[in-house]
């Protein structure tokens, strides 16, 4: 019960959290820059706001009650936030992926649980980063790239935060959840979006891909759950045998 409290009060708090970032960004950019920014009507944005606070809750009761290291309490805050900002304004603070970076990096030189090896992670941070500046720069040259600079920002971040294996998982399933938001909204309404915000269809893909590694079927070694560095599986294409490989070294093996 306490844990379940402590997680309702965390997502309740993002609402006056999410209220700070907008006084940050008003007091860096201008009131005036940061309403032309915002695309969502008070209403919907009010039903967002709950419906991320609803998701929010079990994600960080099943994080408290895993027994994980609250890094990853952190990460999934600072994706709530994101997530918000991305829906109200099409915007990724780089005040919040500055926080979102830093905290990987302190989670990985502390070397806490499941985060991938830093000689790993580094060099797809690198390659991601530099296709954020390549983005930034179209941007300043009248171009339009298919990712804003700050989804590839964000895509740069979660380098440090999922091995090289399963960060393609996370954009499969963002970009899947893209795909279908578009397809819905093309039946509901009968238009077709020419943009979406995706930074919340990459929180959809962290979360899926990090709850998909700590389900019982990782655990125990299913081939339904194969994208677990550091979970049990079978020998594919052997039938009875079982290889289960120690999974001490997840990150220093597989990154």
């Amino acid at each position: 019960m306490a844990k379940f409290l402590f997680s309702l009060l965390v997502a309740l708090s993002l609402w006056p959290a999410y209220a700070l970032l907008c006084v940050g960004l008003r007091w860096r950019y201008g009131h005036v820059a940061v309403a032309d920014c915002i695309v969502a009507d008070n209403r919907a944005f009010a039903t967002m706001r709950l419906l991320v606070a609803g998701i929010a809750v079990p994600v960080f009761l099943h994080l408290l009650t895993r027994g994980q290291a609250l890094h990853w309490l952190v990460f999934f805050y600072l994706l709530a936030l994101l997530t918000l900002a991305d829906i109200q304004m099409r915007l990724l603070p780089d005040y919040l992926l500055v926080l979102l970076l830093a905290a990987g990096l302190i989670a990985q030189v502390a070397g806490l649980p499941q985060m991938p090896a830093l000689r790993f992670a580094l060099p797809v941070f690198v390659g991601a980063a530099m296709m954020a500046l390549f983005c930034m720069v179209v941007q300043a040259g009248g171009g339009t790239p298919g990712l804003a600079a700050g989804d590839v920002k964000l895509i740069a971040v979660l380098a440090l935060w999922f091995p090289y294996n399963q960060l393609p998982v996370v954009l499969f399933v963002a970009s899947l959840a893209g795909l279908v938001y578009i397809l819905v909204i093309r039946c509901i309404t009968g238009v077709l979006p020419r943009t979406i915000a995706f930074g919340p269809c990459l929180a959809l893909g962290a979360l899926a891909v990090h709850v998909s590694c700590d389900c019982l079927q990782a655990e125990n070694g299913s081939t339904y759950c194969m994208i677990r560095p550091g979970a049990a599986r079978p020998a594919l294409f052997f039938t009875g045998v079982g290889v289960v490989q120690d999974r001490s070294d997840r990150g220093d093996r597989l990154g």
